[in-house]
């Protein structure tokens, strides 16, 4: 199974959108047709951002129910590993060094700063979009 650290932006805007995309992608990991791999840092992050009083109040699902899917269905890292300076935003560091340390095979997310590295170690960096396609692509090759 591919393993893949999503982004908290991307988590939030599940919670906040329930976009197309991204929606996709939670349903393919609720198939068991990737592994979702997350950090305490990346965790910590999510509660943090869904806490928010601005934002929960705009929320279009529960933010409780994935944070439970996550803590409960989720590949944990013990964050061992530390990148720091490899990402241009310091804030992007965290997803990079779960991602090694889970051996995940993609960070799905939309931040440029990530998206512009393409590659780190052997974990491939793509846009959401683009990671519906290449499940698509998988599915297709079964």
């Amino acid at each position: 199974l591919p393993r893949v650290v999503l982004d908290t932006n991307l988590l939030v805007s599940y919670l906040l959108t329930q976009g197309k995309t991204i929606s996709r992608i939670i349903a393919h990991w609720a198939n068991g047709d990737i592994e979702v791999v997350v950090s305490p840092a990346i965790m910590e992050e999510l509660v943090e951002v869904v806490r928010r009083p601005r934002l929960s109040r705009q929320m279009a699902v529960d933010p409780q129910i994935l944070i439970d899917l996550l803590s409960s269905e989720a590949l944990h890292t013990q964050s061992n590993l530390a990148f720091p300076g490899a990402s241009r935003d310091p804030k992007g560091d965290k997803f990079l060094a779960c991602a090694v340390e889970g051996a995940a095979d993609y960070i799905v997310t939309g931040d440029a700063d990530l998206l512009s590295l393409g590659k780190f170690h052997t974990v491939q960096i793509v846009r959401p979009a683009e990671f519906v396609q290449l499940l698509i692509a998988a599915e297709g090759a079964e």
